[in-house]
């Protein structure tokens, strides 16, 4: 097992417990904005993030991706709405340092992933070498990058939580 006192990866370390985030000012106003992003998403075939975010689950059934809708549609929404809870709440208290639970890090991997999914889709990116045709000032590249590193940052962290 590691030494889960000394790995630091981005703004999350691994402690005894759970991990520790402790995040800037400016990144927890950034972070802010996600479950609001979230929130923002339409309905399928209305908004490409909800398209990507709720693809079929059953491609070549489309009866039977429409009875999972039906059975795990409102399970998946309580999901979905608890992981923004527990984001939002560990966001307010990162300036000074939080623990994260195993729950609450599985909570912030699928907001992350999530918030990802929404901004490319919305942006037009559908496979690799999207960012040559990008421009590197436009603010969603930038936030897209920055929740890209917190997902893996914490993804390696988690990691090392397991070796």
């Amino acid at each position: 097992m590691g030494d889960h006192g000394s790995i630091v990866t981005g703004p999350f370390r691994s402690i005894a417990g759970g991990i520790e985030l402790t995040l800037a000012p400016w990144e927890c106003e950034a972070l802010q904005l996600v479950p609001g992003l979230l929130e923002s998403v339409g309905s399928p075939g209305q908004d490409p993030a909800a398209d990507r975010l709720d693809q079929a689950p059953y491609p070549d059934d489309p009866e039977a991706s429409a009875e999972f809708r039906r059975l795990m549609g409102g399970e998946m929404a309580q999901s979905r709405a608890a992981d923004r809870s527990a984001f939002s709440l560990t966001v307010e208290q990162a300036p000074h340092g939080v623990t994260l639970s195993a729950g609450e890090s599985e909570a912030w991997l699928r907001v992350l992933g999530d918030t990802r999914l929404v901004l490319a889709s919305r942006m037009g990116i559908a496979s690799d070498g999207w960012e040559d045709q990008l421009a590197e000032d436009d603010p969603s590249v930038a936030l897209l990058h920055y929740l890209g590193w917190l997902q893996q940052s914490l993804a390696e962290t988690l990691e090392d939580l397991l070796t």
